[in-house]
């Protein structure tokens, strides 16, 4: 009975898992992103079909199958590594030297032919030689996924640090969901590598489809929930970047005609503190440098100009500066103290409780409760507030 319930899940997670790829395939537009993201997926659909032909006992027909799970998955991690640089890369495309990074699975492959052909008949049967093998395998994955992680990581950290050029809130292109798929392979491998150091007689490999079963269904959550927010991102940088061009152009006359004078220099200064303080745009948590070049009737070069020259600032800086005084000013008033930091941090511009802890922080060298329990006066006359950005 228990044996039955496994295959059930193993096939739910087939039918979920191609359901998936079918959908990926489909989308419009057919981006690489998608692509990449479809085939990590058929690699782990297809490691589900071995694993449910070993819990049905189908490998003494088929015994030579089953190893292909290794290979197919030193495939897959690769293959997700590359669907991360292609959702933070604008007009991705694989090139030939993406080649390389069929090493892994290349090195899975020869592994298995190496076994198939030359390895002793123990290797695929329950046996102390298989333990070994199986536990080397385990290492080999984790040997693999470490490196591509970390790359992942890079890769994600500096498209947020790109997009601080032009957004006021990275919230959304953080790494918490990075986080919760490297914890979903892990747990995976893990499986696989406690069973194999438990041997034979153990009952750890069972737990094996369930875990990735809530593998893939994470996955799924996650990765296609991530794919729009990092594609939008993308799409957006690459507007703003072709709207600076046309301008660009112009300097070919003269060297310094695109550069600002210090006179227009301290006038679009001047104005530009002057719309942020009259309009209070940095209470949208959605504001774009674009959106700030639309209120000055200026291009978004022009703001970034504004931003280097005569501020030394990002925009992301700028407009947080303005949140976190907003926010020292709800958190020193009486009429708001009503308010809990949640409800603070919303009527100050920020998206969520944890991103405005650490801006206000990183600001003001105070978390806001502390700042809240501070004495109003002696906050004010301790200089405890920040300078607006750039004055």
């Amino acid at each position: 009975m228990f044996r039955t319930v496994l295959i059930i899940e193993s096939v739910v997670a087939q039918v979920l898992g191609l359901l998936l790829v079918a959908a990926l395939i489909s989308a419009r537009p057919r981006s690489s992103a998608n692509r990449l993201l479809a085939l990590a997926l058929v690699c782990v659909v297809a490691r589900q079909f071995l694993l449910m032909m070993e819990i049905a006992e189908a490998t003494g027909v088929f015994w030579y199958l089953f190893r292909l799970s290794f290979p197919l998955q030193l495939l897959a991690i690769p293959a997700y590594y590359l669907y991360v640089v292609a959702l933070t890369t604008p007009d991705f495309k694989l090139r030939r030297q993406d080649a390389w990074h069929l090493i892994p699975a290349g090195f899975g492959l020869a592994w298995y032919v190496v076994i198939l052909i030359w390895g002793s008949p123990s290797l695929f049967e329950q046996s102390p030689a298989h333990d070994v093998e199986l536990y080397a395998r385990a290492i080999a994955k984790i040997a693999v996924m470490i490196p591509y992680f970390l790359a992942g990581r890079r890769a994600v950290l500096a498209f947020a640090r790109e997009a601080k050029d032009h957004v006021s809130d990275v919230s959304h292109l953080r790494l918490r969901w990075l986080r919760t798929l490297l914890a979903v392979a892990f747990a995976s491998v893990l499986v696989n590598l406690v069973d194999a150091v438990a041997g034979p007689h153990s009952s750890i490999s069972l737990l094996v489809p369930g875990v990735w079963l809530v593998s893939l269904l994470a996955l799924a959550y996650v990765s296609l929930g991530v794919s729009t927010v990092f594609a939008g991102e993308v799409r957006l940088n690459k507007v703003e970047s072709q709207l600076d061009f046309p301008m660009a152009v112009q300097i070919v006359v003269d060297p310094n005609k695109g550069r600002l004078s210090d006179m227009e220099l301290r006038k679009l200064k001047e104005r530009l503190t002057e719309v942020l303080e009259k309009q209070a745009l940095y209470l949208n948590p959605e504001l774009r440098l674009s959106d700030l070049g639309d209120a000055l009737g200026i291009r978004p070069y022009r703001m970034s100009e504004i931003l280097s020259r005569g501020l030394q600032t990002s925009f992301y800086d700028l407009i947080n500066s303005y949140r976190v005084m907003k926010a020292q000013e709800l958190l020193s008033s009486r009429d708001s103290a009503h308010l809990n930091l949640l409800g603070i941090a919303m009527e100050s511009g920020f998206r969520s409780k944890s991103v405005f802890n650490e801006v206000f922080k990183k600001m003001t060298g105070k978390t806001p409760s502390e700042y809240r329990a501070l004495d109003v006066t002696e906050s004010s006359d301790s200089g405890g507030r920040i300078a607006r950005g750039g004055r």
